[in-house]
């Protein structure tokens, strides 16, 4: 997918000055859609199409923003646009996800600190959208963009990319390097690490059976406190085959395939 680089240049304005210039390019912006609207009409394009349209215009207006050097602003309102898009089901069921890359490629040059940008990637882009190699993309750049020092969640970012490396990708070796790293960056922040190793050395032992992958969606599930994100691991532990109950607490009861070493093993309680 072709999408247009940003310009690196940084240009200074008051804002006195520049901020009634950017608000008429919104309004003319919006006046010139609503004028569009009876054209696109009859040439007898669907609303879905004009939404879609409009989102990439959306796109390219908020990079018009980060020129004049709301960088952040243009970010959040990206960001805005994505939850909407995103959250759109009928929309995508009958457009896909097309426009996804471009929402998390251009919010995170725009704000590379986004870090809830790059943790979203990998739900919209691998799991909804089939691009796992672009949901690495970006978490590459939020994983050269933080440390354990400057942000003490960033070792999520490696728990993230190993899911993609081991259950969409099929290289087991990358989803352990990635635990591995996961394990010394959470050690750096005061965190366990031992447990990330040992996962990480039991997907490259059997990466095919059913426990390695029940144990890889569970890092996931433990390692986000994003909903929408617990749901869908929830949906792929279902496909597993794992029995789901939930309890009159309002917890939910997950009964692990079982181990070899320990065919006994109590359930995993867990509570979005």
């Amino acid at each position: 997918m072709n999408t247009a680089s940003l310009a690196h240049r940084h240009f200074r304005f008051s804002l006195k000055n520049t901020l009634p210039a950017v608000l008429g390019l919104l309004l003319c912006g919006g006046i010139l859609v609503q004028s569009q609207l009876p054209m696109l009409e009859r040439i007898n394009l669907g609303e879905l199409e004009n939404a879609e349209a409009r989102k990439d215009r959306n796109i390219a207006l908020a990079n018009v923003l980060g020129w004049l050097g709301y960088r952040n602003l243009a970010a959040s309102w990206l960001w805005l646009e994505l939850i909407q898009y995103y959250g759109d089901g009928p929309g995508r069921t009958l457009t896909g996800y097309g426009l996804a890359y471009d929402y998390f490629d251009h919010m995170t040059r725009l704000d590379p600190n986004f870090f809830l940008g790059y943790r979203l990637s990998s739900l919209v882009l691998a799991y909804r959208a089939g691009q796992p190699e672009q949901a690495i993309e970006i978490l590459d750049r939020g994983i050269q963009q933080f440390t354990p020092e400057t942000n003490p969640g960033a070792w999520r970012l490696y728990v993230d990319r190993a899911l993609l490396n081991f259950l969409f990708l099929g290289d087991a070796q990358a989803g352990r390097d990635d635990y591995y790293r996961a394990a010394a960056w959470r050690e750096q922040v005061g965190l366990p690490g031992d447990d990330f190793r040992q996962l990480g050395d039991n997907i490259a032992r059997s990466p095919l059976s059913r426990r390695a992958r029940f144990d890889v969606w569970m890092s996931v599930f433990n390692s986000t406190t994003d909903r929408d994100t617990r749901i869908f691991v929830l949906e792929q532990l279902a496909q597993l085959g794992t029995v789901l109950r939930t309890l009159p607490t309002g917890e939910i009861e997950i009964q692990a395939p079982p181990l070899p070493d320990f065919p006994d093993e109590e359930p995993y309680l867990l509570r979005l």
